[in-house]
């Protein structure tokens, strides 16, 4: 019986070098196509992320100090080196340095946008920085790549695409090392060119659904109405308690659907949900995990920026790494119009 020759070490890796090149360079792209990604106030923005970050987290104080001054320029800066990281990586040019840029980063962030992920093997991050290891130590050894090829320019080529051509023909290694740096010159213009191409193809930021508030409503006369959620469920009628704001028209609300309002007790954004019963449930908006805003979708609340998903009846966590549940919000309906509480 024939035995099948044993796979190198280093061509074993080639799966995971290509797996982490490709989601590095998607997630730079993934943020610059984002339209809320650099619009604050946004879901998604970058500024509410990293407050999120640097809230109670032993790298926060990197990221106070680093980037949430200059969050939009940071968010970019990431994105960039993102991209430049993973087409380093899936070239295989400078692998053990894209490699431990690569490692560094998802340090940073295991230190902070993961830290509070309970259990803590649920957090990515950890896992990439343990995934990017094998590459720091060993390069793309014994795999296809642009750092294994012996490169033999001729002088004019050298001249050419050098970043300072030498006075004298340079030959051997001195030539295979300037030719690598003048290739790594070209990466990273690729780079910013894709960084350029995902910007322009992100389109206009539209807000979400949002029911703006009216002005508060008098003190306890009305009609009773339909019913009242108070985020933990419940209906009723029964008279408008003082101190309520009016949110809007109760008609625009369908079942199944969500808008998102200003909290009347801390100016917060909290989301308001018609269940497929009728009934109101209302939370608060913002993510446990990052400070995200949360929409509703295919019968959850969930988190566009990494993931956590919350049960619309409870608020509790069902999916994702938010460290706890949404806090539970108080709103009325009656007389044809949901009114927000003071919680």
């Amino acid at each position: 019986m024939r035995r099948t020759a044993p796979l190198s070490p280093g061509l074993a890796l080639f799966p995971l070098r290509l797996f982490l090149g490709g989601t590095f360079v998607y997630a730079g792209v993934q943020k610059l196509t984002d339209p809320g990604f650099l619009h604050p106030g946004a879901p998604t923005y970058i500024g509410t992320q990293l407050h999120g970050f640097a809230a109670g987290t032993p790298g926060g104080f990197l990221l106070r100090t680093f980037a949430i001054p200059h969050a939009e320029l940071a968010g970019v800066a990431v994105a960039i080196t993102e991209i430049l990281i993973g087409l380093l990586a899936t070239a295989g040019l400078f692998t053990r340095l894209a490699a431990l840029g690569g490692m560094c980063l998802n340090l940073v962030l295991f230190f902070t946008a993961s830290w509070h992920t309970t259990p803590y093997f649920l957090g990515p991050d950890l896992v990439f920085s343990f995934a990017w290891l094998p590459l720091v130590l060993t390069g793309a050894s014994g795999q296809p790549a642009l750092d294994n090829v012996e490169w033999h320019p001729s002088a004019a080529t050298l001249r050419r695409i050098s970043l300072r051509p030498p006075e004298e023909p340079l030959t051997g290694e001195a030539a295979n090392v300037s030719t690598r740096r003048a290739l790594l010159a070209q990466f990273a213009g690729v780079s910013l060119a894709i960084a350029g191409i995902s910007a322009l193809l992100k389109g206009p930021y539209q807000a979400p659904r949002a029911l703006g508030s009216t002005g508060k409503a008098g003190g306890g006369s009305t009609t009773a109405g339909a019913g009242s959620g108070n985020g933990g469920g419940g209906t009723g009628g029964g008279s408008i308690p003082p101190g309520a704001v009016k949110l809007g028209p109760a008609n625009r609300l369908p079942r199944e659907s969500a808008a998102t309002y200003t909290d009347p007790g801390d100016g917060s954004a909290d989301i308001l949900i018609r269940e497929p019963d009728g009934s109101l449930k209302a939370f608060s908006a913002i993510c446990t995990h990052a400070g995200c805003t949360v929409g509703y979708e295919g019968g959850v609340i969930y988190c566009p920026c990494h993931g956590g998903e919350y049960d619309p009846e409870t608020g509790q966590v069902i999916a994702g790494p938010p460290p706890a549940p949404l806090a539970p919000k108080k709103v009325l309906e009656s007389g044809g119009q949901i009114y927000a509480l003071k919680s």
